[in-house]
């Protein structure tokens, strides 16, 4: 099996103590390690340091994931992340010496490598720019009417590879749409609550690109008025993913004319391609769609 590049972590500073290489297929786009198995290889919440090998073939790229508090259990790439990338053709390995000066020492829960810049061209879309405002015109538009308004922005993120979801697919990735709500009730205290879509895109046998509202969800803040709060508020969420796909369809309508080769995702706004350094952010700040010609 031939290699895009390699990658080692290390449970030392400097590249030092117990150490694990990690590669990256050149006929995948990604190699994902779960928390399962850095715990595995004795490293979950144990790595220090980390090396990235020069790639002639793309943009060699680790992405480290860490939960944005303490926690004992966190999802899978989700949370705080830390992205260390060596451009195509750099010459040499890129090191990290010590990953505690980016508060990232001993708490890696979560790994995901890519290759960017593989072949052909790449497009980079911000989900947050593309989005967030017909977002916020349709959903105002779907609750016009009802108790239920929305409370603040939502967040914009992903669903990589997810397990004990239902209606996803464990093998699939999805972007994820999570807005809270408040529900104004009369003579009575406001209640919290949520709405969820997962979002599946994909590209068909002729390279196109298509995509549709996967699941739906929503949440209730418990108490005597939440069983009232659930009818009125069910029907709006399933409503609302008939017209989420309308928008969606409109979306991607534009790109109907082009055939590309792959479709991934990358954490954050990487509409601008990084060189070869680290970069950070949360994966609730958006997420970068990139579509291969």
């Amino acid at each position: 099996m031939s290699l895009s590049f390699i990658t080692s972590i290390h449970d030392y500073n400097n590249q030092g103590g117990t150490s694990q290489v990690l590669g990256l297929s050149s006929s995948s786009r990604y190699n994902k390690r779960r928390s399962t198995d850095l715990s595995s290889a004795n490293l979950l919440n144990d790595i220090s340091s980390a090396r990235v090998y020069n790639s002639s073939t793309v943009d060699a790229t680790m992405i480290l994931f860490k939960p944005p508090f303490s926690l004992p259990l966190y999802p899978d790439f989700h949370g705080d992340f830390l992205q260390i990338t060596n451009k195509e053709n750099s010459g040499s390995a890129f090191d990290v010496d010590q990953l505690s000066a980016h508060n990232f020492n001993n708490n890696t829960h979560s790994i995901i490598l890519v290759g960017p810049n593989k072949t052909g061209t790449d497009i980079r879309l911000s989900f947050r720019s593309i989005f967030l405002n017909k977002w916020k015109t349709t959903l105002d538009g779907t609750l016009s009417g009802s108790r239920a308004s929305r409370s603040g922005n939502p967040i914009l993120t992903w669903e990589m590879w997810p397990q004990g979801i239902s209606h996803l697919n464990t093998n699939n990735m999805y972007l994820k749409i999570h807005q809270k709500l408040n529900i104004d009730i009369p003579l009575w205290p406001d209640y919290d609550a949520s709405i969820t879509y997962h979002i599946y895109l994909y590209l068909n046998g002729a390279g196109t690109l298509r995509g549709h509202v996967s699941r739906w969800a929503y949440w209730i803040e418990g108490g005597i008025k939440s069983g009232s709060i659930e009818d009125q508020l069910r029907p709006k969420v399933i409503e609302g993913m008939d017209t989420l796909n309308d928008k969606l369809n409109e979306e991607l309508s534009s790109f109907s004319a082009f055939s590309f080769k792959d479709l991934y995702y990358l954490p954050g706004n990487q509409t601008s391609s990084p060189n070869t350094g680290v970069i950070q952010g949360s994966t609730t700040d958006d997420v970068t769609i990139v579509l291969n010609l």
